[in-house]
């Protein structure tokens, strides 16, 4: 080996050895990463000329706001939208730990599409992770590929179904609301209808019938949409039972709902527990969710609302978005969270719902694993410096040698 290679040799493997001391303890590595849900998606028995989706979950244990864009690749991809677009020059879409972004990925196959098999990739791209004091390297970005499985066909399938049917307690004058959830399992839109009998309370007597009207809103294959409406009724004060038929889909339900004074119903609700996986590593995106029922009879609209400490101290607070959850319904209320050291976590937290706390709940984290976040430390600096003065002597004594040899 001569020695100019052996000592640009030396030089790669000392410059190897400095990058991967600075990243494994200033935390180069863990401002990589980056969280998707799936990593596969397969659509099967997609309409020539239809539409089908499906919904991913990116986040990141970054602590401060990361630009992400996504490239497509493969033969399926110009059939492939992604929502929101994230490639939108005029709006850009943010992740990190606090901030978590759900991307439905869309395929529409045209309706001259030849049958059979088809893939792509979609590739979820962050922009370059680095704070505002600079902490990361200008360069350094982060990326993870979803592989896409499409079966297109020639033949139409229906299939549907109707279900969490929901006739809300009124008072005395006030419109009747009624709500469903259509599912769409098949690859044709479906534009569903319903139909309302009102019984009285012992069920021996059709006061009246109505059909449930919804604009000719239609449901798109592969997903599932919430109905609501309602309609005025001059029932008077007491309990009725209700027997909805959902067409196309053939389902049918019974429930039942009351009709009171004016100025009875009030809202009411339950934080039923508290949901995270009992063990996690440090830097992991641990998803958190609260699971809440409305036991009302009014759709309301709740949030998350707690602390995460650690020795009796506030590591994090929490303060999801709002969503609404419908009367008889259980609602799941997510946020996520990234320790950032080892011990035991504890969550605890309410549910707001309209102006009304719900009972508070508490769970139990614990982080035992993986490499705690520190802040930088001169003893890396000292042995950086080291290894550059070891890099310097070797480069002079080599330089030495190559003279003597010519001197020879």
């Amino acid at each position: 080996m001569s020695s100019e290679n052996f000592s640009l040799g030396i030089f790669l493997f000392s410059a190897f050895i400095i990058i991967s001391i600075i990243c494994i303890n200033v935390d180069c590595a863990s401002a990589t990463g980056i969280s998707v849900t799936k990593a596969v998606i397969e659509y099967n028995d997609v309409l020539k000329g239809g539409y089908a989706e499906d919904v991913v979950y990116v986040s990141t244990d970054a602590p401060f706001d990361i630009p992400i864009s996504y490239e497509l690749l493969g033969d399926a991809k110009d059939w492939i939208t992604v929502d929101p677009n994230l490639n939108d020059p005029n709006s850009t879409s943010y992740i990190s730990n606090s901030h978590y972004l759900p991307i439905r990925v869309i395929v529409s196959p045209p309706a001259d599409t030849p049958a059979g098999n088809y893939t792509a990739t979609l590739r979820l791209i962050t922009g370059t992770l680095n704070n505002a004091q600079g902490q990361y390297g200008s360069q350094l970005q982060a990326a993870f590929m979803i592989r896409l499985y499409l079966h297109v066909t020639g033949a139409q399938k229906m299939a549907c179904s109707g279900g969490g049917i929901v006739v809300q307690d009124a008072e005395v004058g006030n419109p009747l609301e009624y709500s469903m959830t259509v599912g769409n399992s098949g690859n044709i839109r479906v534009k569903p209808t319903a139909n309302i009998d009102i019984w009285n309370q012992d069920q021996t007597k059709l006061i009246l019938s109505r059909k449930l009207e919804f604009n000719n809103k239609e449901v798109l294959p592969t997903t599932n949409i919430a109905f609501s409406n309602s309609f005025i009724s001059d029932l008077r004060v007491g309990q009725y039972w209700a027997y909805v038929s959902v067409d196309p889909c053939g389902n049918s339900g019974l429930v039942t709902f009351n009709v009171y004074e004016k100025g009875t119903i009030v809202d009411s609700g339950d934080l039923i527990r508290i949901d995270n996986a009992p063990w996690a590593k440090v830097g992991d995106v641990v998803p958190i969710n609260a699971v809440f029922k409305n036991t009302g009879t009014r759709t309301v609209s709740a949030k998350f609302k707690g602390i995460i400490t650690s020795n009796n101290a506030i590591v994090e607070t929490i303060d999801s978005e709002f969503y609404d959850i419908v009367p008889g319904q259980t609602g799941t209320i997510q946020v996520f969270f990234t320790p950032k050291k080892y011990g035991q976590y504890i969550i605890t937290g309410r549910i707001l719902y309209n102006n009304k706390l719900s009972f508070e709940k508490s769970s139990v984290l614990n982080v035992n694993e993986g490499v705690e976040q520190s802040g930088f430390s001169w003893y890396y600096v000292l042995i950086v410096l080291i290894i550059i003065i070891i890099i310097l002597v070797l480069l002079i004594s080599i330089k030495r040698k190559r003279r003597s040899m010519h001197r020879l």
